[in-house]
Order: C-alpha cells, then structure tokens, then sequence
C-alpha cells in the first residue's frame, strides 16, 4: 500500500478486505495498474479501480487501462453511502482479478 497525497493505492487483494470505515478514514483509494504473480514479478492488469469520498456521496470508477498509462473510463458510479460503494467496488476487483486469470489461461 502506497500513499500519494490524499490518495491511498493498494493491490486488487487488498481492495477484497476493505472496510467500510477505512473507506471514510482514507477518503481515496485506487488499485495498482499492476498485480505480483507467483514469481514477484509485476504483470499488468486489465482495469484499475478507484472509490472516493465526495460532498455529494462515494464515487466508484472502474478504469480499463488502454495503453499505460493511458485509460478510459469504463464503468462509474455514485452512491450514498459507503457500505452500497463498498460492495459494487470489491465485485468489480473480483471481476478484474478473473479478467486477468483467464487471460493467463489463454496464454
């Protein structure tokens, strides 16, 4: 886990355990364009994640890298309250998680 600013960016794993208070406590937080394999080597990653606190609710993006670090945003989404965010977040990791398995399994 890393912090930019106000910004806290951590592994698709780590975004699986969330919390709802860690949520309000860090305020930002977006996944790695990148996931360590078996070997610890960094691979890429189709899409990353991000979930933020906002006057007007939690934003959730899910960003689909084109060409790094290059990005459009695929998917975006605004709730009241945290724990709705939370888990349309972590089923989005989880589908990125399975986007990148298959890949591998193609390969």
């Amino acid at each position: 886990m890393h912090y930019y600013g106000n910004e806290t960016i951590m592994s698709l794993e780590q975004v699986l355990r969330l919390r709802p208070n860690e949520i309000r406590i860090l305020e930002w937080v977006r996944s790695y364009e990148f996931l360590e394999n078996s070997y610890g080597i960094d691979e890429a990653v189709p899409a990353f994640l991000e979930i933020k606190c906002e006057e007007d609710g939690v934003r959730i993006r899910r960003n689909r890298i084109t060409d790094f670090p290059d990005y459009v945003c695929e998917a975006e989404q605004v709730f009241s309250d945290v724990e709705a965010a939370l888990a349309v977040f972590v089923t989005w990791a989880e589908e990125v998680l399975q986007e990148k398995d298959q890949a591998e399994e193609r390969e």
